[in-house]
């Protein structure tokens, strides 16, 4: 009876063995911090092109369990003025389009971002990389894979990849400017021409005044002295004449006057007599 206990209890127990190793090396592939498995996505992973962006890079683990001392990052063409922000315990410089963080050791087990100022390229649609290669005390992981053919198939150690969208449209203030400009300048055409009509017209004024004054006196009948107004209806010519005229009129309303008064004395003498 007990050895048939025996043998039934047998099958079982190397069932319930083999179900233990399964789960085992399940949590291990799980578990085990490799390379293969991780990738380190940008933040964001897409952005309008032309656009000014703070991209963060994520470091999740170090090089099998050894911690990370430095970051070389290679930037992708037509990304410009790169400034690295700073990160504690941590030194930046950038050399040429090679961004480099030194210090640590960030331990094999802690996540570390590191965040990267940067002007992208205007090329909507196109997908920037950024290798770079993580050195760890031990060891370093080159992030450096990009695929050839555009497949987006699985690479061990994929580079970093960013997607450039549509730039954002912002409301052009150029147009304010041009029109703000020719306002000034049609003022300034039209006052220019304002001033270069003004001494046309007071020229013909003083000649005007010149001839009444020097022909008015010569003979108070003379003609000339009122045709002055003739070149535009001048005022002051026609105002000169008139006093002139107006002077000879009571200068011979008194003549007429004053001979007048002496026949009038003569004739009262005469009937004296």
């Amino acid at each position: 009876m007990n050895d048939r206990a025996g043998r039934r209890s047998a099958p079982r127990d190397r069932r319930w063995h083999r179900l233990v190793l399964v789960i085992a090396a399940v949590a291990m592939v799980c578990g085990w911090p490799s390379s293969v498995y991780a990738h380190i996505d940008p933040e964001p992973a897409e952005a309008p092109a032309g656009s000014e962006q703070v991209v963060g890079f994520t470091v999740e683990h170090g090089c099998d369990g050894s911690p990370t001392v430095q970051l070389d990052m290679r930037l992708p063409a037509g990304v410009t003025t790169p400034l690295p922000e700073a990160t504690d315990g941590w030194t930046s410089s950038v050399d040429g389009d090679v961004v480099t963080f030194v210090g640590g050791p960030l331990p094999d087990d802690t996540p570390q971002t590191f965040r990267i100022r940067m002007t992208l390229p205007v090329e909507p649609g196109a997908t920037l990389y950024f290798p770079f290669v993580q050195r760890c005390e031990v060891g370093e992981i080159r992030w450096i894979d990009i695929p050839s053919d555009g497949s987006g198939a699985e690479l061990d150690e994929p580079a970093p990849a960013m997607v450039l969208t549509e730039p954002v449209a912002t409301p052009s203030t150029s147009s304010p400017a041009s029109t703000t400009s020719a306002s000034p300048n049609s003022t300034i055409a039209s006052t220019t021409s304002v001033s270069t009509t003004v001494p046309s017209t007071v020229a013909p004024t003083a000649d005007d005044e010149v001839t009444p004054t020097t022909e008015a006196p010569a003979d108070e009948t003379t003609p000339p002295v009122v045709s002055a107004p003739e070149t535009n209806g001048d005022a002051s010519g026609g105002g000169s004449g008139g006093v002139w005229i107006l002077i000879g009129s009571i200068v011979g309303v008194a003549v007429i006057g004053a001979l007048a008064l002496r026949q009038s004395r003569r004739a009262r003498g005469q009937g004296r007599r």
